[in-house]
């Protein structure tokens, strides 16, 4: 705003000049908020929360029932929430809730789709790459429906934190509360399924890795027995003959007995099997020894032999047949059973061999052998152990896991369930209306200042100062030209106790006081001063202010010389009511110059006041007619002349000319119209001016309030036409 300190009245009439369009501003601002909060279709929020436990969720871990340390669970928590916010989380929602056929959180055309359906385009990029001949794999449709859900679902969720604390919520919006609870809970229940399910097809992988080091372990445990077993068997004679403990002569006597026994308890179960699989029922009976089947099988050849003397299809023939069926199934049944039992002698047999052989492994061990077969034996023992040990454990641990397979339990919990919301998380409409509210003041009063120093007229003499960066002493009155009928210049005579001419009054006091400080060694009337008046653009008055300036001067008693130097469109002569042809451009001329015409004045009739009119509009640039000789001389003879020289200057922006007379100027008098020149248009002007200013010279703005009808129309008005015939 040009100054270091913010004035508050200024800014307060600022606002007050732009008051409507500070309401206008705040009234569009709040209908669009009300029409928004019309419109907008509510959105309800749902919460489910969710507390994870800091103890271990092992039930067959009885000494994990602990609180874990704090770093460790907080750390957990964030790892839940980032799961939770996981898209492999939302899918599987997606799935679980069928939101893709949901008509809120399925995925939608957007209204470019929309538009290329309608005129049967495709809009999509791989029509665009099939253009150019790019070869593009077509995408899946169900899987761009998914994608599209999954989307819309992340966008409606919200997964967080509450604090410190460790419970972790989350909030789900949707245009229908009942929907936003049900798919909080949904969320929550997916999530600790899929926990649950996580852990339990981690501890079913563990059990099935372990399971494979069972049967290794199994294969060690046997290896090792069997190398036990052989080295006794090998060496048994001289283990015995070493020991010399009886007991171990009987122990290898019940070993040999029970190896025997087993042998030829097999080669039965052998004989019997491959008996009945062929039911030959005699020798069935006769490898298990069993009397019931064999007269059983006496009874079934006695049939078959009735059965060969029957005629075939007779009755007597069908009931042998019946017969004998029933015959074969008691000797299955029997045999089965028989054999059931001898298997299970063999089983005893194999137990007593197996007790028998323990029995003499650690009656060896603990006997008087010598050293190299005890180590020998003792390196294979322990060897055995190791491994009986080995995979006794690997058993309890699979048992274990397959028990925790089937016992697994969430380490989260649902603590409070999503219930639907009465309110509606959006649109807060009290909350926008009064944000609206105050963004429309806000907006407004930035406009109100953009228009103010920027883009608006001139409206206030402190906004003049501002964009100007110079000082103005007055403001000129309200002046109705058109409805007084009289020249505003005139009232300087006609009313000269009107505020109106105190202005000029004041503007003279300020520009005296101005040159007397650039010149302290003479008074400004000993040496003729120039005043320069000037506009950015036409019609702002500054005809009217050179004129009204020169008479005041005049009237104090101060010579006086006024020169209408705009050469493009002169006014002063016709403003006094002089019907003078010829003037200044008659005198500048090339042709006068040869004649050596003189400069033709007159005098002001209301006022002694002497006047060089412009003389008869030019059609031909002016710009080397006021930089030649003869406009220098002619302002030398005229500063010798007069105490004061006005210069009535063509505006600056729309012709060139003004730049060659800032040069003489002692003073500028820059006249501004009130809310006409825009601000632009006004900083521009001032720069150009002040580049050809010399650094002595005085620059005044001067805020012109005069009222006048009509406005000027096209670019810088009747200039716009550069040397234009007037019409």
């Amino acid at each position: 705003m040009g100054g270091d300190q913010l004035d508050l009245k200024a800014t307060i009439a600022i606002l007050r000049r732009q008051k409507r369009l500070m309401l206008l501003t705040a009234s569009l601002v709040l209908s669009l908020a009300f029409g928004y909060v019309i419109l907008a279709i509510p959105i309800y929020q749902s919460t489910v929360l969710l507390q994870v436990d800091g103890r271990s969720s092992n039930l067959l871990d009885p000494s994990g029932t602990g609180l874990e340390q704090s770093a460790i669970l907080n750390a957990r928590v964030d790892s839940e929430v980032e799961i939770l916010s996981s898209q492999a989380t939302a899918l599987a929602v997606v799935y679980a809730a069928n939101l893709v056929s949901d008509q809120e959180f399925g995925p939608k055309l957007s209204w470019i789709n929309k538009f290329c359906i309608a005129i049967g385009m495709e809009c999509d990029g791989n029509a665009l790459r099939r253009l150019v001949g790019m070869q593009q794999a077509a995408i899946d449709d169900q899987e761009a429906l998914v994608n599209g859900t999954l989307k819309n679902l992340q966008d409606a969720v919200e997964i967080r934190r509450r604090g410190l604390t460790y419970l972790i919520g989350i909030s789900v919006a949707s245009e229908t509360p009942k929907r936003a609870a049900e798919i909080a809970n949904t969320y929550a229940q997916t999530y600790i399924e899929r926990q649950v399910g996580a852990k339990t097809k981690a501890a079913i992988s563990a059990r099935d890795v372990l399971r494979r080091q069972i049967d290794n372990a199994e294969a060690d445990l046997a290896a090792s027995e069997r190398a036990v077993n052989n080295f006794i068997e090998t060496n048994l004679s001289r283990l015995e003959k070493e020991s010399g403990d009886p007991a171990i002569a009987d122990l290898r006597r019940r070993l040999d007995g029970a190896v025997e026994t087993q042998a030829r308890t097999r080669a039965q179960v052998l004989s019997a099997e491959s008996a009945i699989s062929s039911q030959n029922w005699d020798a069935v009976a006769s490898s298990l020894g069993d009397q019931a089947i064999a007269e059983l099988a006496r009874q079934r050849k006695a049939l078959q032999d009735r059965l060969g003397d029957t005629i075939s299809g007779s009755t007597e023939a069908f009931d042998v047949a019946a017969e004998m069926a029933r015959l074969d199934g008691d000797l299955a049944r029997a045999s089965d059973a028989t054999l059931t039992t001898v298997r299970a002698d063999m089983g005893a047999m194999q137990d007593r061999e197996r007790e028998t052989r323990d029995l003499l492994r650690s009656q060896l061990l603990r006997s008087d052998l010598s050293a190299e077969m005890l180590a020998k034996l003792f390196n294979l023992q322990q060897s055995a152990t190791i491994a009986r040990n080995q995979y006794q454990t690997l058993l309890a641990r699979e048992q274990d896991l397959g028990a925790l397979a089937n016992l697994q339990i969430a380490d989260a919990r649902v603590v409070s369930e999503a219930l639907p919301s009465n309110t509606p998380l959006a649109p807060k409409r009290q909350l926008i209306l009064a944000l609206a509210l105050i963004g429309g003041l806000g907006a407004g009063a930035l406009c109100a200042f953009l228009k103010e120093y920027f883009f608006g007229g001139i409206v206030s003499a402190s906004q003049l100062e501002n964009v100007m960066q110079t000082q103005v002493p007055v403001s000129l009155a309200t002046f109705s030209s058109g409805r007084s009928g009289q020249d505003p210049a005139e009232s300087i005579l006609t009313a000269p106790m009107s505020f109106y001419a105190e202005s000029f009054r004041k503007l003279r006091a300020v520009i005296d006081r101005g040159l007397m400080n650039t010149d302290t060694t003479t008074s400004p009337l000993k040496q003729g001063k120039v005043i320069l008046v000037s506009s950015a653009i036409p019609a702002e008055g500054k005809t009217t202010t050179a004129i009204a300036l020169a008479r005041t001067y005049a009237l104090s008693g101060v010579s006086t010389l006024l020169i209408d130097a705009d050469l493009r469109r002169p006014a002063v002569a016709a403003r006094l009511g002089n019907q003078s042809t010829t003037g200044l451009i008659d005198f500048l001329a090339p042709q006068a110059k040869e004649a050596s015409l003189p400069i033709a004045t007159f005098d002001d009739t209301l006022s002694p006041l002497t006047v060089i009119s412009a003389g008869q509009r030019s059609n031909v640039p002016t710009d080397q007619l006021l930089n030649g000789a003869s406009f220098q001389g002619l302002m030398d003879s005229a500063i010798a002349g007069f105490d004061i020289v006005i210069i009535d200057s063509p505006p600056l922006l729309p012709v060139v000319d003004t730049r060659y007379l800032a040069r003489f100027a002692d003073a500028v008098v820059h006249v501004v119209r009130y809310g006409s020149t825009t601000q632009g248009e006004l900083r521009e002007a001032a720069t150009q001016l002040r580049e050809f200013l010399r650094k002595d010279a005085i620059y005044l703005g001067l805020l012109n309030m005069e009222e006048r009808e009509g406005r000027q129309s096209g670019y810088y008005g009747e200039y716009g036409q550069y040397g234009a015939a007037e019409d």
